[in-house]
């Protein structure tokens, strides 16, 4: 099994654009956890990563979905489906195709996320460095850590982690 001991920041090595520059009293009087205001000062947060758009402050819109208080923080870049902290928690949740009306958990804080980007990137470097990497044994692999790391987020089979992992597995 991967060996999970490594530092958040790493996960700057696969930013490809900027950091947003964000103030961290006012993410709080907008409702942003201490938790996710902590980590998007101290780690960071890029404008884009990977298919996501992160918005700058001034973009960030609240919402009410489902009876609950949200703060879209950005979408997908192929889409205008949304990013989402749940107002006062630590939560980030997605709307997409499979959930349109509705949004789902896909992490259970900001930090999570980016881990799994993190450790989806280092698992599959570690597993070509071993000779060990076909796209069965790295999706098996994944699924393992993901749901050890946040087993919420693994839970819904249209969610995002779900897909992505089972694309591995059919080799997409």
């Amino acid at each position: 099994m991967f060996n999970m001991d490594f530092d958040i920041r790493q996960i700057r090595d696969y930013y490809d654009t900027q950091l947003q520059e964000y103030d961290y009293k006012q993410l709080l009087s907008l409702g942003v956890s201490r938790h996710n205001a902590d980590f998007m000062i101290e780690v960071g947060i890029p404008a884009k990563f990977d298919i996501f758009v992160f918005y700058d402050l001034v973009h960030f819109q609240k919402c009410t979905i489902d009876g609950e208080s949200f703060i879209q923080i950005g979408h997908y870049s192929f889409s205008e489906y949304g990013l989402y902290l749940k107002e006062g928690s630590n939560e980030l949740y997605a709307r997409s195709f499979f959930h349109e009306l509705h949004v789902y958990k896909l992490n259970q804080d900001m930090k999570t996320f980016f881990l799994f980007h993190l450790v989806r990137n280092e698992v599959a470097m570690q597993m070509r460095q071993e000779g060990k990497y076909t796209t069965y044994n790295y999706a098996d692999e994944l699924r393992e850590i993901f749901k050890e790391l946040d087993p919420i987020a693994m839970n819904d089979v249209e969610g995002y982690w779900s897909h992505l992992i089972e694309d591995y597995e059919t080799g997409l």
